[in-house]
């Protein structure tokens, strides 16, 4: 009972299915996906699309355990509104590699996990394609592929769950040492990200007939980042919080979620520019999605996610102040073909708006998608 219970809250706890029990097989999962955003005037560019297409294989390792392999490709665009001061600029080429060994300590009830990255993707670029970067990392936004590149790193941890009456409590911890690269073309300036720890926690379980809850948490803490041998202001403390219910209505059911993700002190992000500032800031996000069958291979899921993001105004003040919201909405529709693949076309849109200097910019634009899933 404790495997079919918790491996959903790993999920939420970003640790993939399959962690507490083993799985056996192959799985092999792609997707193409499209995004296209247009901006009201106030920013240097009006408009930022990208393409991905993922990849992720799963091989069952019996007893033993699983392990994950992840790739793919990204293509990122943006429209300048000034030539004079960026022009348009684009980036495009493969992900980092990742892979992921998870293997039993205790059978159905602790795995341990080791994990890398080789630094396959977009790790060094020119100075003016900065721009691109930035432009992708919009939490409001949230693109497909917000970072196309890292120098690389290794990692290790472990997960776990016991049962906790009806319920079932979730435990973990992971450990990730990033790699030291060149982030800018042409420049020795050196980048080596601050090693990070966090811990997880998680509970889920029936509480009703037919009404699921789940809760997690994470704190993640990272290290100071050191730029060209110069020791510089690390991300520090960084708190997320999970919740989802979720209630059966006949053959449909409804799901209701939030999250939030609040960074406690200024943090030095690890950008390609090898420093920006980010202040204290929290990103909090509500949902909901409701999923009902059209036959007995096809399910509708019609959603919508609201976000909010504040920040301080720089990194001595403690008050937040909004930097914008957005709110996306669309429709998925799942088909099982046959028995070893399975579609998944998404499509929706989001609006909303970013401050600039005080100013509110409003944007719009829409994501296409269409995932398959082979299982021989």
């Amino acid at each position: 009972m404790i495997r079919r219970i918790f491996v959903p809250a790993l999920c939420a706890l970003a640790v993939s299915p399959g962690v507490v029990s083993a799985q056996s097989g192959l799985n092999v999962r792609t997707a193409v996906l499209y995004e296209s955003y247009t901006f009201d005037a106030g920013l240097l560019f009006n408009k930022v699309t990208e393409m991905t297409v993922p990849i992720a294989i799963s091989f069952g390792l019996g007893r033993f355990g699983n392990l994950a392999i992840s790739t793919g490709y990204a293509k990122a665009e943006i429209t300048s509104t000034d030539p004079t001061q960026i022009s348009d600029q684009q980036i495009s080429g493969v992900l980092d590699t990742e892979a992921r060994l998870s293997f039993d300590l205790i059978p159905g009830r602790l795995v341990g996990i080791v994990s890398g990255a080789v630094p396959t993707g977009t790790k060094t670029v020119a100075f003016e394609e900065l721009s691109v970067l930035g432009a992708i990392s919009s939490d409001l936004i949230g693109f497909s592929a917000a970072n196309l590149g890292t120098g690389g790193n290794v990692g290790a941890g472990f997960a776990g769950a016991v049962p906790v009456g009806r319920m079932a409590l979730g435990f973990g911890a992971t450990f990730r040492k990033p790699l030291t690269y060149e982030p800018v073309l042409g420049r020795t300036t050196e980048l080596r990200p601050g090693a990070e720890i966090r811990l997880r926690g998680g509970l889920e379980g029936a509480i009703a007939t037919r009404t699921y809850i789940r809760l997690a948490a994470i704190y993640a803490r990272r290290e100071k980042d050191v730029v060209s041998d110069s020791t510089r202001n690390g991300v520090g403390n960084r708190i997320i919080g999970y919740v989802s219910l979720n209630q059966g209505l006949g053959s449909a059911s409804v799901t209701v979620y939030g999250f939030d993700v609040f960074r406690g002190n200024p943090q030095l992000e690890s950008t390609a520019a090898g420093a920006a500032i980010l202040p204290r800031g929290n990103l909090l996000a509500a949902g909901f999605r409701f999923d009902f069958p059209l036959g007995r291979t096809t399910t509708v899921e019609p959603n919508v996610e609201y976000r909010v993001s504040d920040a301080a105004p720089d990194a001595s003040t403690t008050s937040l102040e909004r930097l914008g919201e957005s709110l996306r909405y669309g429709v998925d529709l799942r088909i099982r073909a046959t028995r070893r693949w399975a579609i998944v076309l998404q499509g929706g849109g989001i609006s909303g708006y970013v401050t600039q200097s005080a100013a509110r910019i409003n944007f719009r634009g829409f994501r296409g998608a269409l995932h398959l899933e082979f299982t021989p």
